[in-house]
């Protein structure tokens, strides 16, 4: 595994190359952001990680530049020791895939990078053969979309809903890989930005049409039924794709509990959580809407989905807001009349 370090402090860096090195991975240092982006463009990387104050080209801007320009970016990690929450989510927007506050121990630093790294490089589950998860045997109250995002999607998301009408007949379910800090306050960053309703999902609330709730971190987020609604479900079941919240979960129990009345949609995001899910979706007789992942800021995710052949629609960003308001309001209408005549 090749590592790239940018750091400007020749002690940091001797100190991080030490660290990586004793645990078998081959190192590379960079002394700024625009000496790493150089190296990035020329040299084939598993891993950058980055200091956030650097002379020509800080870190965040590195991060964006690699987002942006390195057709297979490696996973990103900030380590810097600025220590703030407001800090840690404009790292993580940029495109960074974790965050660690200098002085940060050996054991913590290769966590991060083996856990990235397990996402990063894990292969595509085979679809083939996965069983439909088993109705719930009624008409669901309303349309659900579940939506799965992970690096990259804070900016995705807050694009995205910006483009829904508050008046969306469906309720949306949200996993953004995350973590706990993060998810804690980003409902509300994302009702703020957007004007869209969220909610930090919690245990036996009930949904509505035109609210979003947001998966909360480390937690898993089901559907369930309730007395003629639609309940949500918290679990610390072990993480699926090396994450909680992982898509799947939230995924598999949606296409049993909204059946052909649920949309999936995959957005931005590194490693392969919700092609299962996907599956699971379509075989319930749901549509899967997937982000072109040539503008995708991390492709992986939605690339697996399109090349396991389940997208129904393959988009940009700036149409899908378009594409889910008017599947939800065809399927809304539909629901009614089945639910009139049921």
């Amino acid at each position: 595994m090749k590592i790239l370090i940018a750091e400007d402090d020749p002690q940091s860096a001797l100190l991080l190359q030490t660290f990586l090195m004793r645990a078998s991975y081959d190192v590379v240092k960079s002394a700024n952001g625009r000496e790493a982006l150089d190296l990035l463009k020329k040299g084939s990387y598993d891993a950058l990680l980055t200091d956030w104050m650097m002379p020509e080209m800080d870190g965040v801007e590195l991060i964006r530049r690699a987002r942006s320009e390195i057709a297979t970016c490696p996973l990103i990690i900030m380590l810097t020791a600025i220590d703030s929450k407001e800090a840690r989510l404009h790292a993580l927007k940029a495109g960074a895939d974790d965050f660690l506050v200098k002085p940060y121990s050996r054991e913590q630093l290769l966590k991060s990078l083996e856990n990235g790294l397990s996402r990063l490089q894990q292969p595509a589950p085979p679809t083939a053969g996965l069983q439909a998860p088993s109705p719930v045997g009624v008409l669901p109250p309303l349309v659900g979309v579940v939506v799965a995002v992970s690096t990259g999607g804070p900016p995705v998301l807050i694009e995205l809903f910006k483009t829904l009408p508050p008046t969306c007949e469906a309720a949306f379910f949200v996993v953004q890989h995350g973590p706990k800090w993060m998810l804690e306050t980003f409902a509300a960053t994302l009702e703020r930005d957007t004007g869209f309703k969220f909610s930090l999902a919690r245990e036996g609330m009930s949904a509505e049409c035109g609210h979003a709730y947001l998966a909360p971190g480390d937690c898993h987020l089901y559907i369930h039924q309730g007395a003629g609604s639609v309940r949500m479900g918290l679990s610390d079941s072990p993480p699926e794709n090396f994450v909680r919240p992982a898509a799947d979960p939230l995924f598999h129990s949606a296409a049993g509990f909204f059946g052909r009345y649920c949309v999936g949609v995959v957005l931005t995001g590194m490693g392969r959580d919700g092609v299962k899910g996907a599956s699971y979706v379509k075989s319930a007789g749901g549509a899967i809407l997937v982000q072109n992942p040539e503008t995708a800021v991390a492709p992986s995710m939605p690339r697996t989905v399109v090349s396991a052949g389940l997208a129904d629609k393959v988009l940009p960003l700036s149409q899908l807001g378009e594409v889910i308001t008017a599947e939800t309001l065809r399927l809304s209408l539909a629901l009614k009349m089945k639910l009139k005549n049921h």
